[in-house]
């Protein structure tokens, strides 16, 4: 072969630089996050793994891991599987997942070097961001408090923990009671003087419900479902509840199941949704607080209907072990995250745990810097060690945020309500010598001892615990909303200002600032007629 000319092995020179840069340039792009440009610092999204090909040939330029990111805006198989995983073993988390939170100014590489510190198997690994929380769902995590131990080492990482699950508060469900002294004990008849529930002010509410949903299925549908020997399809009626105005009533959406239709199989999110914006002064049935506002259900509760519906989609033999409500935390950030873009001007949550949820607190903090108000069940555990609850905790920390504890027809503490610093307001929650009560499913229909559930009857139910109080404070503060006192802060602090002081004079552990009184809060904000 002749020997190259100067000329030529300058060119070739060129040709292998061009190609070493390309190589470069197609690296750094696969760092790059596929929605475009990089975001400022502190902004969603900043610094996300750009993990949008098959994980098992990607690699940066180190040969680390990516993973493959979901594309499911809520919820995949996997994760499902995850969620009956804990129902059978009874867990309080969700298994093979983590929720990782990175620093701010962390890069792309920082973050996939954290993450792989796991040591994943990419092709058995999905990650999504959900707002500024990665949501890692992994079969090699096991067990995740490990795993959130070991991200929570990382320089990179400002926090991680596992997926917990959180439920609505407990409640009993005797019927003992059937007058709303809870209203009468609130004055709520000498605030409607001043605003007719939140229809005549100068701003339209929306009160995003965050619980086990809110049946707004219309019709009859077939579902296979497991009969014990075998599958069989069965046609499940479905209608709204009587008692709302459903023009006021928006569609929601469901971040447990995904179900296509949205329904409530337990009965506390409409029972909670009726407190806030029940029909009112039509001869039917109980009242509503705020009964001219919008609803925005936002299921991120599930119970035991919806996890046999579930199955039988599958075709997964037996029945579910659970008989009470669950609440993962990815449902409860992603309900919030979802109300904020949908308009929400106020989130009610009656749920809560006792495991620490720093995710949940950013969701909250996010939730009042857009705007929007927080009530907060405070939790039904001061009869069992009355241990720290969550979220009700980060109260206290955020303005516009508020933990609400439950009293008794009586006015004193009820005897399940937890109380601590945190605890800022207090409202009726009830007990066996006085129910809240407000329309909810037949719980004859949702049995579980039936073949098949139906969700077009509907009934009275008297229900107690801090679940039941939270909603007066979120119809309370709708009237403030609708009347023009719109920013949260101002909000908690125009409930505060005009409690009613019970307990120890001034703030205390057991009551916070005091009961809402409502006509006072309307006309001390001078919105009275």
């Amino acid at each position: 072969m002749p020997k190259p000319t100067r000329s030529q092995r300058r060119l070739a020179r060129a040709a292998r630089w061009v190609l070493a840069l390309a190589v470069i340039v197609a690296a750094v792009m696969l760092l790059i996050p596929v929605q475009g440009q990089e975001r400022r610092a502190g902004q969603p999204g900043q610094g996300r793994p750009a993990a949008q090909q098959s994980p098992d040939t990607r690699t940066d330029q180190r040969g680390a891991r990516l993973y493959e990111q979901s594309t499911a805006p809520t919820v995949d198989r996997q994760h499902l599987e995850n969620l009956m995983r804990a129902i059978t073993e009874d867990l309080p988390y969700v298994p093979g997942e983590v929720l990782v939170r990175y620093k701010s100014g962390s890069d792309t590489r920082g973050q996939l070097a954290a993450l792989n510190t796991l040591r994943l198997n990419p092709g058995r690994t999905r990650t999504r961001w959900i707002g500024e929380v990665l949501h890692v769902v992994s079969a090699d995590i096991d067990p995740p408090e490990h795993a959130a131990a070991v991200l929570a080492r990382q320089p990179e990482v400002l926090y991680a923990h596992p997926n917990y699950i959180l439920h609505p508060d407990k409640v009993p469900n005797d019927p003992l009671y059937s007058s709303q002294w809870n209203l009468d004990a609130i004055g709520i008849q000498g605030a409607w003087d001043i605003n007719w529930g939140a229809t005549a002010g100068k701003n339209k509410v929306i009160v995003a419900v965050l619980d086990t949903g809110f049946t707004t299925a219309n019709g009859v549908y077939n579902y296979q479902l497991w009969n014990g020997s075998g599958f069989q399809v069965f046609p499940i009626p479905f209608s709204p509840p009587v008692d709302f105005t459903m023009s006021n009533v928006l569609e929601g959406k469901d971040f447990t199941y995904g179900f296509s239709r949205m329904f409530d199989s337990n009965g506390h999110g409409t029972h909670v949704a009726g407190t806030i914006a029940q029909q009112t002064d039509n001869a039917a049935y109980y009242a509503g607080i705020a009964h001219g506002a919008t609803l925005l259900p936002v299921k991120v509760c599930y119970a035991y209907w919806d996890v046999q519906i579930y199955r039988g989609s599958l075709s997964i033999p037996g029945y579910s072990s659970t008989t009470t409500s669950s609440c993962p935390t990815s449902a409860i950030i992603a309900g919030i995250q979802y109300a904020i873009d949908n308009g929400a001007d106020i989130i009610n949550m009656s749920l809560g745990g006792t495991s620490p949820n720093p995710s949940e607190q950013d969701a909250l903090r996010n939730a009042v810097g857009r705007g929007v108000f927080v009530s907060l069940s405070a939790g039904n555990e001061a009869e069992d060690g009355n241990p720290t609850t969550y979220p009700a905790s980060y109260a206290k920390e955020l303005d516009g945020v508020v933990a609400v504890g439950a009293v008794t027809r009586s006015l004193k503490r009820a005897a399940y309500s937890s109380y601590g610093p945190f605890v800022e307001l207090a409202a009726p929650g009830g007990d066996s010598s006085g129910y809240v009560y407000q329309v909810v499913p037949s719980s004859g229909d949702l049995s579980m001892s039936l073949a098949a559930p139906r969700y077009d009857r509907y009934a009275t139910g008297g229900k107690s615990g801090t679940s039941m109080a939270a909603p007066h404070v979120s119809g309370l503060a709708a009237l403030l909303y609708n009347q023009g006192i719109t920013k949260p802060a101002a909000i908690e602090a125009a409930l505060k200002r005009f409690a009613k002081d019970l307990g120890t004079a001034g703030r205390d552990d057991e009551y916070g600032h005091g009961l809402i009184d409502a006509r006072a809060t309307l006309r001390g904000m001078g919105v009275a007629k």
